[in-house]
């Protein structure tokens, strides 16, 4: 299995994020200060603790498209988490980029797949769960970003969009021509035994053979197609017609 791209989380975007929110709470929090100043150093440790396993936790993953799926991976010292999600069970792809990280040309590549476990509900009275909806309403469904679903703030995601799509186009076309491929060897299966003629005699007129000519020859025509595009190979080729044959 090649891989194709690989990326991991772009940090500098976190690090302008952190200083940002840091600054605002401070500023927020202020008058509280000025009161009770020893507050102080607790906001100060309580803030770079977050940080730092907000950080961690963030650059611990890394994502990869192959020619087959979608991968993501984390290690770090809690643990490690692998999740490796095939073009067959991917629906739907979402790029999703905030203003800071239009800013930074960064976003997140988001994945809906057939599970449907990673779209919500909100509104009307319903609340935000992974693939279901409680309540009633006005609901609309909204997409749940989790770490395992996703490519967590990477440079130029539409780039990265635009090389899954290449692969899952090409994919799905390999896996429609070759359930063509499947629907012929079965019809042939089928049409081989109904073109033994019964044995002519004295009272019984020989039989009309049951399959038109042209039903065959279509069917050695789109072998043959098949094998041309490369939907199946010399060998299944081969095993097809050997059976139209019989």
């Amino acid at each position: 299995m090649s891989v194709l791209w690989s990326s991991k989380p772009f940090m500098k975007k976190t690090l302008v994020k952190f200083v940002i929110a840091f600054l605002v709470a401070t500023a927020l929090l202020s008058p509280l200060f000025t009161f009770v100043s020893l507050l102080i150093p607790f906001w100060l440790v309580f803030c770079f603790v977050f940080f730092l396993l907000y950080y961690f936790n963030k650059n611990a993953y890394a994502y990869f498209i192959t020619d087959k799926s979608v991968r993501v991976e984390k290690s770090w010292f809690f643990g490690s988490y692998t999740r490796e999600i095939t073009f067959d069970q991917i629906r739907d792809v979402h790029v999703m980029q905030g203003i800071l990280a239009r800013v930074f040309n960064c976003g997140s590549l988001v994945f809906i797949t057939t599970t449907g476990l990673e779209v919500g509900y909100v509104g009307g009275g319903a609340a935000v769960g992974r693939g279901l909806m409680v309540g009633g309403g006005a609901a609309t469904p909204t997409i749940v970003r989790r770490g395992g679903n996703m490519f967590w703030d990477i440079l130029e995601p539409a780039k990265a969009k635009e090389i899954l799509m290449v692969k899952l186009t090409e994919w799905r076309e390999v896996f429609h021509q070759q359930r063509i491929a499947a629907s012929v060897e079965k019809i042939a299966e089928k049409t081989a035994p109904q073109m033994l003629l019964p044995t002519p005699t004295l009272q019984q007129p020989p039989a009309a053979p049951v399959t038109p000519t042209g039903t065959i020859v279509d069917q050695f025509e789109r072998l043959k197609k098949l094998l041309d595009t490369g939907a199946i190979t010399k060998e299944e080729y081969e095993k097809a017609k050997k059976k139209l044959l019989e």
